[in-house]
């Protein structure tokens, strides 16, 4: 299938505004959609899906706020939007098979894009429409239409994200079609946005995103232009270096190191097992065979007498 384009903050941003002249629903879906976004989830953590697996969505229990100088801040306070500086969350069962997972994210300082603020949006709507003793188990996704009761369900979340990339030109704006979109591309939009920083590690990524593996990678989008970020200027500072491929082909062998006449800069001479032997071709390709002496596997070529002439 085709991989889902990343959302971008622009869209997210745009998402939010538009949601503001629609409906509940889709104000409460903004506000876990950006949420969701700060913390690389999948769908199924924050709303209801039509296949439910093992992940467990979040509830209000799994939502954690903290003051600056670290101290829980309850839920019910009237000033939980102000005081409020860091928000820590829960995930008590998900699709990696760890448990009690935690994460957490300081207030960003921004208006919209931020995570603290979105989840205490989120926190305050739903406690304020529903009253029982059971608050902490209350899904995050739960609204009330009308007397009714119901949750932000995947299909939702899908059509705000689609309809306002439409409404907003998407492809000229962000790059965008609205059918490149999915319920996908609010976890691979974390991984992009922290990746084109290239201050972001791979284990940072990884340790953000819940990911075990660098599986991650499977969301980024290499076209993307920011990612080129300063990699041109990197490549043309880079230390000149001697390709061993293109040296000592005459008929005497050497493993001894090999000196850049440029730089000064030695290069070790490469070993080769052999259980990595192919049909006597080595690293320098046809043409060219292994030459074994006893102790350690050298890697010498020698040219063979019968080389074509090309």
């Amino acid at each position: 299938p085709r991989r889902q384009k990343a959302v971008t903050p622009l869209l997210l941003l745009d998402l939010v505004a538009y949601s503001k002249n629609l409906s509940l629903w889709a104000q409460h879906a903004a506000d876990l959609i950006v949420g969701g976004y700060f913390f690389a989830m999948r769908v199924c953590e924050f709303c209801s899906t039509e296949r439910p697996g093992r992940t467990r969505k979040l509830t209000l229990g799994d939502i954690v706020f903290r003051d600056h100088e670290s101290r829980v801040v309850d839920q019910t306070d009237p000033r939980l939007g102000e005081k409020a500086m860091f928000v820590t969350i829960c995930f008590t069962d998900q699709k990696n098979g760890t448990k009690m997972e935690r994460r957490s994210h300081k207030r960003t300082g921004e208006e919209i894009l931020c995570p603290v603020k979105s989840w205490g949006s989120i926190v305050h709507r739903v406690r304020s429409q529903f009253r029982t003793k059971q608050d902490n188990m209350i899904p995050v996704c739960a609204y009330k239409d009308g007397h009714r009761a119901k949750e932000i369900n995947s299909s939702q979340v899908l059509q705000l994200l689609r309809s306002s990339c439409k409404v907003h030109d998407g492809e000229n704006r962000y790059g965008i079609n609205e059918s490149e979109l999915g319920t996908r591309s609010i976890r691979s939009g974390a991984a992009m946005a922290l990746a084109i920083q290239g201050s972001a590690s791979d284990q940072k990524i990884m340790m953000l995103g819940r990911w075990k593996s660098t599986a991650f990678l499977h969301y980024i989008r290499p076209q993307v232009l920011e990612w080129a970020g300063d990699a041109a200027q990197q490549m043309s500072r880079t230390r000149s270096f001697l390709d061993v491929g293109k040296c000592h082909r005459g008929t005497e062998t050497r493993s001894s190191p090999l000196t850049n006449s440029e730089t000064g800069e030695e290069i070790p001479s490469f070993t080769l097992p052999l259980s990595q032997q192919q049909n006597g071709i080595g690293l320098e390709g046809r043409g060219s065979r292994l030459d074994l002496r006893s102790g350690p596997t050298s890697l010498a070529t020698t040219r063979t007498t019968n080389t074509r002439q090309v």
